[in-house]
This record gives C-alpha cells, structure tokens and sequence, in this order.
C-alpha cells in the first residue's frame, strides 16, 4: 500500500531545521619574508627623522712608489643614497556592537589580524618591487627557471665581491615548482649528507642552492604581458634596506555615536635599493 505524498519534508518543516555554523574559513596571507632578510635601520629613525642618508664610500687603488718622487694623493667625488619614510599606511574596519554581541566569533580578533596581515602585504611588495631599479638581470622572461639562470645570478654578486653569507634567492611559487624538477637539488643520490626535501622533512621545498638559501612568497612582483613575467631576486642582504620607524600598532576606539567600535592598524616605514652590484633580477615566465 503506498503512502501517497504528504510526508513531512524539509520544505514543510524547514523552520524545525537549524542552520549550523562551523569554525570560520581564514583566509590565507603571506607572512613577512623580504622584511627578514634585508638590512634593518629601525634603530636609526626610533628617534625621528624625515630621511636617512647613507654616504658611499669609494675604493682606492695604488700606485708603484718610485724613488724622490711625491705619492699621488687621491680624491674622490663621493655620493649618498637616501632613504626616505615616507610610508604612512592604515587598514581599518569598525565593528557594530549589535554585530558584536549576536556574533558567535571574536569578530575584533580576527579581523584586527587580517588589518595587520594588510600591512605587512605593503611592505613586503614594496621591497620585492625594488626589481626595477636594478642594473643586473639574467633571464628574459619567456622561459622557466633553470641551472644556468642561478648559477649566472650568484655570479654577478661573486664579481661584485658580495660576502658569500648572508645570500638569498626570494621566488615566485611558479619559480620553486622549477626547482622542484631540477634533479640536482632533489634526488637523494645528488644533495650529499643532507636530507633530500623528497625524501626529508623539508615539506618538498628546496631551501639551499649552490650556498645561497631560497625563501618562497607569493609577493614577488609580477608584470603581465605576452609573456607575463615574473621579478624574482636573489641578493645579499646589504642590498636592500628597510626601517620601520613605527611598527604595526592595532588600536581601537569606542564611537558611541556610532554604537560600534573602531579598529586601526597603522605603520610608518621607508625603503631603498643599498647596493645595486648586489642584486640581480632573476627574470622567469608566468605560470598558470
């Protein structure tokens, strides 16, 4: 015998059927990596200060000394470079006390990381997109990275007589997927004692090669085209520089009159190119 066709469903009874609501999805930021590995000059600007010149120094050379005759004295023309904080930036947000309240999550803590994660976005591009200034590049852009490439980048810092510490090659995602594929640096039989990343707990990255270590972050500029391009760097650490004058500081302030409370990140930095003979643009194409 059939039951014919009036079963209580959920149409008929959706208001007995709570809607349930799990942990939150968070949406995922580039921690700081550039900001660790260049030079810092926060203690130079702590006490204020517009700008922060850097006089450079020039090499001498010498000369055969010959018998009762004067040495020749030398005179150089020297110059500065500038770092100038002028890097004043905000992420904000204000949260109503009705949202507040009725809200199972801690609303205030989760958004106050992401205003946080916002700034240091900023200065994490600002210093990869230091490429620009650059003299030196290998790579045109149009092929993926290679061997060559690298071994021809370290060797503009080994002619510029770069210390070999201190040395970092920052990449691309699409660029360590290279990586991943070049034998030399992954199978067990090539990388000596030290644990392949395939076969040890590196998690699959490649983290050193030919004695400089390798850093990925999805901030590396990138410049669309036909081909896009992608600005990876290696450098030594003095060829950048950054100075935080103030850090990240995250406040809020209750609006009555707005019946909410408003949150505020806020950061002041500056930035420059050190050394340009201690950089190169490490140039590799655009990978969907």
């Amino acid at each position: 015998m059939g039951y014919g066709s009036s079963q209580m469903t959920p149409t008929t009874h959706t208001k007995f059927l709570p809607e349930i609501w799990g942990s939150y999805i968070e949406v995922r930021d580039q921690e700081e990596v550039m900001a660790k590995l260049v030079d810092r000059k926060d203690a130079d600007v702590k006490n204020g200060g517009t700008k922060i010149n850097f006089p450079l120094v020039s090499a001498l050379t010498t000369t055969p000394v010959s018998d009762n005759t004067a040495v020749t004295f030398q005179a150089t023309t020297e110059s500065e470079v500038e770092l100038s904080l002028n890097r004043h930036y905000e992420s904000s947000f204000m949260l109503q006390d009705r949202t507040k309240i009725q809200s199972r999550y801690e609303l205030a803590k989760i958004y106050g990381k992401r205003i946080a994660q916002a700034l240091i976005a900023k200065y994490e591009t600002d210093l990869t997109g230091l490429y620009s200034g650059l003299t030196q590049t290998v790579g045109t852009g149009h092929t993926s990275l290679t061997e060559a490439l690298l071994v021809r980048a370290i060797q503009y810092l080994d002619d510029a007589k770069a210390p070999q510490t201190e040395r970092y090659f920052v990449c691309k995602p699409a660029a360590m997927n290279n990586l991943r594929q070049i034998s030399r640096f992954t199978e067990y039989q090539t990388t000596g004692e030290g644990k392949a990343p395939m076969v040890g707990g590196q998690r699959g990255f490649v983290t050193n090669v030919f004695g400089v270590d390798v850093y990925v972050t999805t901030n590396i500029a990138q410049v669309t085209g036909t081909p896009g391009i992608i600005h990876n760097l290696l450098f030594h650490r003095s060829a950048f520089a950054l100075a935080m004058q103030k850090d990240i500081t995250v406040e809020d302030d209750r609006r009555p009159d707005y019946l909410g409370t408003g949150y505020v990140a806020s950061a002041l930095w500056g930035y420059c190119e050190m050394r340009d003979d201690h950089a190169v643009d490490v140039r590799t194409v655009m990978q969907s």
